[in-house]
């Protein structure tokens, strides 16, 4: 069965974050400006967004536990990877 949820609404919580490898905040700050200014959302920015662990954004239970953090908060209605790529593999089945 397929479930369409709501569309994005101004005012909803988008959340960033960074499952795979790093992005410097400076690449993701203009998004998020477009998103908060000209789009009318709420951004929550995840803690992967700037961190660095080698070439990922952290370890694999930093990116985990942000990314779990975001699907688990009630607030948040959509979520973007800033990057994606194979960081994202070493976790995908722990969520």
């Amino acid at each position: 069965m397929n479930h369409t949820p709501p569309y994005l609404k101004k005012g909803d919580t988008i959340g960033l974050v960074c499952p795979s490898g790093y992005m410097p905040v400076e690449k993701v700050s203009e998004c998020i400006r477009v998103l908060n200014e000209e789009w009318g959302f709420t951004t929550q920015v995840g803690h992967t967004i700037g961190k660095q662990y080698h070439y990922f954004s952290g370890t694999d239970e930093e990116r985990l536990r942000d990314l779990q953090r975001m699907l688990d908060d009630r607030e948040v209605k959509a979520i973007l990877c800033a990057r994606g790529g194979y960081g994202l593999t070493r976790i995908i089945d722990r969520i």
